[in-house]
């Protein structure tokens, strides 16, 4: 009999063991999906920003009659388009007819602004609170981080590079962009054990991945 129960032990354990790490890898995976969704976060809140700041400027480019970037932002922001009478697009003009530049007046940025009704202090209080429930699970969250950067170069994250900061459009150049990996090393550092409360700038980033500093 007590070889039976021995037997019927051996069998079991490696079965439970298998069982709980396939568990674990399903919950890491999930866990580090939302940290990569911060960014997204990060984003839009910096687009929002951004979106503010033009609209104190007279001569925006950002606010151009029937402008593609402006009806992409508010899309990316609320999640559906721009309500508007006609909506034209360039796609629409013949290959190399000249488009007259058109910006919006004072009162049709007010208008769109207030279609809109999305303010910087929301964009960032969604930002802060994404981050803040993941601290609530930091002891899990930091033990699937570390089980992925022990991977170092076999990660699936390793060479798949990210664009950390926001480029506003029509900037000659493309936004900083970092490995996956890095970005992980990064959020361990500053927002878990540092506990800061948003992604530092890339500055510090860069400095922070070059050498190990913290400025």
């Amino acid at each position: 009999m007590k070889k039976i129960f021995i037997l019927f032990s051996l069998c079991v354990l490696p079965s439970a063991f298998v069982h709980s790490q396939t568990e674990l890898d399903s919950v890491c995976k999930s866990n580090l999906e939302n940290i990569f969704k911060v960014l997204g976060f990060k984003n839009k809140y910096e687009t929002v920003k951004y979106i503010y700041m033009e609209s104190r400027y007279k001569r925006s480019l950002l606010f151009t009659k029937n402008g593609g970037i402006l009806d992409y932002y508010f899309e990316y922001i609320k999640g559906f388009p721009y309500p508007k009478e006609q909506k034209d697009s360039l796609s629409d003009k013949k290959r190399g007819e000249w488009v007259k530049v058109e910006l919006m007046s004072e009162e049709e940025v007010k208008s769109f602004l207030e279609q809109f009704n999305y303010t910087t202090e929301e964009a960032d209080k969604k930002y802060c609170d994404f981050i803040q429930n993941i601290k609530l699970e930091k002891t899990i969250y930091l033990k699937c981080i570390d089980a992925e950067l022990a991977k170092g170069e076999d990660s699936e994250y390793a060479k798949d590079k990210i664009f950390y900061d926001f480029k506003p459009p029509w900037s000659s150049l493309l936004g900083p962009s970092i490995t996956k990996l890095d970005y992980l090393k990064v959020f361990k550092e500053f927002v878990l054990n540092d506990d800061e409360p948003v992604l530092p700038d890339y500055m510090r980033v860069k400095a922070y991945l070059k050498c190990g500093c913290k400025i």
